[in-house]
């Protein structure tokens, strides 16, 4: 079992309600399996959606936040809060502290987290898989991106599969739970 998931996603709720009530529901499962929910320290949007309902299933919430962000944080939730001095150092550690990365539907900065794995990955510089939670076929467009950039050569085949897709909380948990790290 993969104990330590990192969540990457939006600090914002979304336009559709699937959204949240996903988050919601792969907090929910995190915590019910025992495992440790490791996320941005943002309590607004899915962030918060997402380690609430961990938290209220048994989780042990790590939050790690950049020092001096104006994002609002829950204390209440949180079981070990970490902080950093920039995006790029809290970003390694989300991507350190992790037996597995899970992408939630999100933003520029869940984009960027998504990519960063994936590169790191390729060149060799971690193992921890990434799977993405696809609420509504909301990863589609991009999925579809990265079959045109193999397609076009700029992707190797042998990295296709990096990005473990599911549509459900649990289901993604079961999937990641089958990879090696």
């Amino acid at each position: 079992m993969k104990k330590n998931i990192t969540v990457f996603c939006g600090s914002s709720a979304g336009a559709s309600p699937a959204y949240e009530q996903a988050a919601r529901e792969l907090g929910a499962a995190i915590g019910k399996s025992g495992r440790t929910l490791i996320f941005g320290g943002c309590a607004l949007g899915l962030m918060r959606a997402v380690s609430r309902a961990a938290a209220e299933n048994g989780a042990k919430v790590v939050s790690m936040r950049i020092e001096g962000m104006v994002d609002p944080f829950d204390g209440n939730i949180v079981s070990e809060d970490r902080h950093f001095q920039n995006v790029q150092e809290r970003k390694l550690a989300l991507i350190s502290a992790a037996d597995a990365c899970i992408a939630l539907p999100g933003g520029m900065g869940t984009l960027d987290e998504m990519t960063d794995l994936y590169s790191m990955t390729q060149l060799g510089a971690t193992k921890t898989p990434l799977g993405l939670l696809n609420v509504s076929g909301y990863y589609d467009p991009l999925l579809r991106f990265f079959a045109h950039m193999k397609q076009e050569g700029f992707l190797s085949e042998k990295f296709d599969g990096m990005f473990i897709v599911r549509d459900t909380a649990e289901a993604l948990l079961r999937a990641l739970d089958e990879t090696e790290k």
